[in-house]
């Protein structure tokens, strides 16, 4: 019985969340917007959709959140020119 590529992705994504949950629990942050793991648990995770392992999740999760950072400068710069 081959596990296929969906269920694989989302068991990594699911040992990821409980990491995300252990650490801040013991950290004693909220699970809000001031939560250092929120942008990549909204906005990041749910576009890595293939991932065999948790070593190329990482690679993805990388890739993703350069991405987003780059994508947020433009954002805001957009936001202050047209002003």
């Amino acid at each position: 019985m081959a596990i296929n590529k969906i269920d694989q992705t989302q068991a990594i994504k699911n040992r990821r969340i409980d990491f995300i949950t252990r650490i801040t629990r013991k950290r004693h942050w909220d699970f809000g917007e001031m939560n250092p793991y929120f942008v990549e648990v909204f906005e990041i995770m749910p576009k890595i959709t293939e991932a065999l392992s948790y070593r190329q999740y990482k690679k993805l999760l990388k890739i993703e959140k350069e991405k987003y950072v780059k994508m947020a400068m433009l954002n805001y710069i957009r936001t202050r020119l047209c002003v």
